[in-house]
């Protein structure tokens, strides 16, 4: 379910880019301070575009520095200081790793056992700091369990699981700042419908041959091959996500952004849409950023 909230690197201002991998260096570093170091490989595109994001919601600049990385110890990198932010973005993190492993281990992914086994240790830690975190996520995940178990064809339904995770966990880690606004919950409600659609949408093809369940498969049926699914069924598929892109894009518009509104602009409405493009084209999710 990662992967997709990224950087349009090719039409990003250096400033901007340097500062999105401050947020994610920054979130590496909160990771390891918070937990061991295997828990740095919690990090991803997505986690530290929502640590810019609550950054932003609760008008929070960060603190930048020039420093050796553990992984690039040559040279140096421009690193957010660890702030209370990127902690509980970091907790955020290790919890919603082991809640997928989990999920996906449901799904008959044996081999995640594996990570949420690592994680088991890190993932108290944090529901102990987080419990209303950690509650929401198994509600929202429980209950998508439910729906994948009775095959339901809804998209719709099922995305919004992923949705009210997403508006619910943002709440409640504002909660200490300030209530989040309407426009605020409908952007965040939108976004985790969005990834999880994308994620569907992207996972066709195996869910198919692993007999896993899939929304789209249980709507139309079983997926041979990617590219002509897609075709088939575009009007359907665009429909959705198009409808879903553009609650969210309309609701960022009106929201008041800020502090990294560069490194969250761009992924909106650059970062966002240039992956909808590559899926729609039958292509895998793009790894071509690199930090």
């Amino acid at each position: 379910m990662f992967g997709y909230v990224i950087p349009d690197k090719a039409n990003m201002y250096v400033k901007d880019f340097m500062a999105f991998r401050a947020y994610y260096c920054g979130l590496c570093v909160a990771l390891g301070k918070t937990g061991s170091p295997a828990t740095r490989l919690c990090v991803n595109y997505d986690s530290a575009f929502y640590s810019a994001l609550l950054h932003c919601l609760a008008n929070k600049e960060i603190d930048v520095k020039n420093s050796h990385c553990i992984i690039h110890p040559i040279g140096k990198k421009p690193i957010a200081k660890v702030d209370e932010i990127s902690k509980a973005v970091a907790d955020l993190s290790v919890l919603l790793i082991y809640y997928k492993a989990q999920d996906d281990v449901q799904d008959g992914k044996k081999r995640r056992a594996l990570v949420k086994a690592r994680l088991a240790c890190r993932k108290r830690a944090a529901k102990k700091r987080m419990p209303n975190v950690d509650k929401c996520m198994n509600e929202c995940f429980s209950a998508l369990a439910k729906l994948e178990k009775d095959n339901t064809p809804s998209i719709d339904m099922v995305a919004d699981t992923m949705g009210v995770l997403m508006r619910d966990v943002t709440k409640e880690m504002m909660s200490k700042y300030r209530s989040i606004t309407e426009d605020e919950e409908i952007f965040t409600y939108s976004l985790g419908k969005i990834v999880y659609i994308l994620d569907a949408l992207d996972d066709l093809e195996e869910d198919t041959k692993k007999k896993r369940y899939n929304p789209f498969i249980a709507k139309y049926g079983p997926c041979k091959n990617k590219v002509e699914y897609i075709e088939k069924n575009k009007e359907d598929i665009l429909f959705t996500l198009d409808t879903t892109y553009n609650d969210m894009a309309d609701a960022y518009d009106r929201m008041n952004v800020v502090v990294a509104e560069g490194v969250l602009s761009n992924i909106i409405y650059k970062g966002i849409p240039m992956q909808m493009k590559k899926i729609l084209k039958g292509e895998d999710k793009c790894h071509t950023t690199r930090l």
